[in-house]
């Protein structure tokens, strides 16, 4: 098992549980808006999405590439995109390992990670004097 460190918590909590839906459940599919980028689309039942793309040949503005094997990921709840990092509202080039993580805490943790999101953005822009 993975047991990487990431703010104080062991990311190995957050690894899939056999029930949970994860990277080898997403079915991608031609990208709408791409001929040459792929896509997954999958809602859990708690209410958020995950939204998974790549570029066939690594180009095209995303953060992923099939060739290399790695990801862009968005995830979506009601209200639309959840900003996945302080500073951007996707994160790009994971691995199908990474993407499986952010499945697992957005099936097991739902609400509250969203709430964390939220607070760690906000606490970013507050940082950065960007309080609007």
């Amino acid at each position: 098992m993975i047991n990487y460190k990431f703010s104080n918590k062991s990311l190995s909590h957050y690894q899939p549980k056999p029930s949970m839906l994860d990277f080898n459940d997403l079915d991608f599919q031609p990208h709408r808006g791409a001929d040459d980028a792929v896509q997954a689309r999958l809602d859990f039942d708690n209410g958020l999405s995950i939204s998974v793309f790549a570029g066939k040949d690594g180009r095209r503005g995303l953060y992923g590439s099939v060739k290399e094997d790695l990801y862009e990921v968005a995830i979506f709840d009601k209200n639309g995109m959840i900003s996945l990092s302080p500073s951007d509202d996707v994160v790009g080039w994971q691995s199908p390992a990474q993407v499986s993580i952010l499945m697992a805490k957005a099936q097991s943790k739902g609400s509250v990670w969203v709430d964390e999101l939220i607070a760690d953005k906000e606490e970013f822009k507050k940082d950065l004097g960007l309080d609007y």
